[in-house]
């Protein structure tokens, strides 16, 4: 049975500078045939509503997308988380619940997937959040009822500067490991493993 909340938002947050990768556009990065972007909309293309966090001019979102920059530009992710949870605000009907998910991982159709699942099966809870391989929370992959994300939100405002574990660390978050899924790609290392893990994967289904 589909334990997954039958209506909820997403904020795609698709904005950062990529200063670790030198000239390379991460987001513009291939992955599996795809651009990391791409990946990200199409995990929450179920959605009722997706505001996308990013630059203008931001390269392959699609017409008519709902795009919102944080103000001022480039203040970091709660400020992002902000600004795409106001966007979703002037809708009346806005959703329950609302995915936040950074648009740098490859396999984030199901980092999606297993928070959606997670949120449902912890509803006495304000969310659920991901776990990577050190086993520290990642705030930018996560699954929330909005009124405390808003509540905690409005609590921190202004929200420039201020980090996404310092304006979620007073909620009440489950958490789930998803270490072997919730890689990002912050450099060109990154992209060297991707690769290596593509052409292993490929290799795993010859013959």
């Amino acid at each position: 049975m589909d334990t997954a909340p039958r209506a909820y938002d997403a904020i795609v947050l698709a904005g950062g500078r990529s200063a670790r990768m030198g000239d390379v556009d991460k987001l513009q990065v291939v992955v599996d045939g795809a651009t990391l972007l791409t990946h990200a909309l199409a995990a929450v293309a179920d959605a009722r509503r997706v505001v996308v966090v990013a630059p203008d001019g931001t390269a392959g979102l699609p017409s008519g997308v709902d795009r919102v920059q944080e103000e001022p530009p480039f203040s970091g992710p709660a400020a992002a988380m902000g600004a795409g949870l106001t966007a979703l605000r002037r809708h009346g009907d806005a959703a329950d619940h609302v995915v936040v998910v950074a648009a740098d991982v490859p396999r984030i159709g199901d980092v999606v997937d297993a928070l959606l699942t997670g949120l449902a099966a912890h509803p006495g809870r304000d969310g659920v959040v991901a776990s990577g391989v050190d086993g520290r929370r990642q705030p930018l992959l996560a699954a929330h009822r909005v009124a405390p994300l808003r509540a905690a939100l409005d609590a921190h405002a202004p929200l420039a500067h201020l980090s996404a574990t310092r304006v979620t660390s007073g909620l009440d978050l489950a958490e789930i490991d998803l270490a072997e899924v919730a890689d990002d790609v912050d450099t060109p290392d990154d992209l060297d493993r991707l690769a290596r893990r593509g052409d292993h994967d490929e290799g795993d289904h010859d013959g």
